[in-house]
């Protein structure tokens, strides 16, 4: 059992990233809630927090799934907002390009951008994950980079594209 978990805990997360619907729904949630306040960062660990409360997510191997469920769940909204991100892009790229065709680039722009950044947060959750050698904190920490990297640019694209609507 510890070698799947292992072996799972090592997979890219596209591999593993197939969110639990009530993750992503209290998510949502939290992320409506905070809204007014403008308090989004606020809802990142919640859900992960609350399961390593549970006897299963007391365990090194336990903490890992728990932060990376969580994480699959703020996937789940990354992918949402990006591809909203690209709907803008889009819309506001076609009313420029008659009369300004050099700034009807956005939605290309923002394809470039989350490119770099997927290559960017996979590198960085990697460093943060080879830190600790064979150590078994490396799960942990290469699960919660990537859970805190992902909500962060979930949370900023929002930001941006919100700011245009």
């Amino acid at each position: 059992m510890r070698k799947l978990a292992l072996l799972l805990a090592l997979l890219p997360a596209p591999v593993l990233a197939e969110a639990d619907p009530f993750a992503v729904t209290a998510i949502e949630q939290c992320l409506e809630e905070t809204s007014e306040t403008g308090r989004a960062r606020d809802c990142i660990g919640v859900l992960a927090g609350s399961c390593m409360e549970e006897p299963e997510g007391q365990t090194t191997v336990g903490m890992m799934f728990c932060t990376g469920d969580e994480a699959d769940a703020w996937d789940v909204l990354l992918n949402v907002e990006y591809q909203r991100a690209q709907r803008t892009a889009k819309n506001m790229d076609r009313l420029d390009a008659e009369d300004f065709p050099e700034f009807a680039v956005r939605a290309t722009d923002l394809l470039a951008a989350q490119r770099a950044w997927i290559a960017f947060r996979d590198a960085n959750c990697a460093a943060a994950y080879g830190f600790y050698g064979a150590g078994t904190m490396r799960q942990i920490m290469g699960a919660n980079c990537r859970l805190y990297m992902t909500a962060e640019r979930m949370i900023v694209l929002r930001e941006i594209y919100d700011v245009v609507q």
